[in-house]
Order: C-alpha cells, then sequence, then structure tokens
C-alpha cells in the first residue's frame, strides 16, 4: 500500500444508519455490510480523499494514548477490506 496514493469512497456505494450503526450496499452484488468501528470511520473519514498517512495521522491524534503500529495495523486491515469489496478506490 503506497504511501502516497490517496484513497477515496466508491460514489456507488450507499450508505445506511439503524440504532448508531452503519451498513454499506455495494450496488453490483447488492451485497450489504456491516461496519465496525474503526471501519465505519475510516468510512466516513474517506469522504474526501486521503493517503493513507493522512488517516493514521487523524486516528493518532483522535486516541492519543493507543499504540501508533496498533492504530496503523487496525487501519491497514480495514483499508484494505474496503478496497477488497469494492467499497474504496485508490
Amino acid at each position: 500500500m503506497s504511501e502516497k496514493k490517496t484513497y477515496s469512497r466508491n460514489p456507488a456505494v450507499t450508505e445506511t444508519d439503524i440504532d448508531d450503526e452503519l451498513f454499506l450496499v455495494e450496488p453490483e452484488s447488492e451485497e450489504v455490510f456491516y461496519m465496525d468501528t474503526v471501519s465505519a470511520g475510516l468510512w466516513r473519514l474517506l469522504e474526501e480523499p486521503a493517503s493513507f498517512q493522512d488517516i493514521i495521522s487523524v486516528y493518532s491524534a483522535a486516541f492519543p494514548d493507543s499504540d501508533s503500529k496498533q492504530i496503523e495495523n487496525d487501519l491497514r486491515k480495514a483499508l484494505d477490506d474496503l478496497l477488497e469489496r469494492g467499497l474504496a478506490l485508490e
């Protein structure tokens, strides 16, 4: 995953909030995805294109007492998942 690339939402994906839970619907397969806390925050952050380093910076500032390596690992997994499912774009 290149640090210079930017990532954004797939504009074709629809989102639904139900009782403070976020669900995304991938338009081609119509598959519904539940977003956990990390993925939901990442989805909201990707409303504007962002580099991976920008994403890490936002989360590190929001959670200053958390281990930076753990934040990076969690975000990398969440972003990879969004990309693999076609919910986010490079």
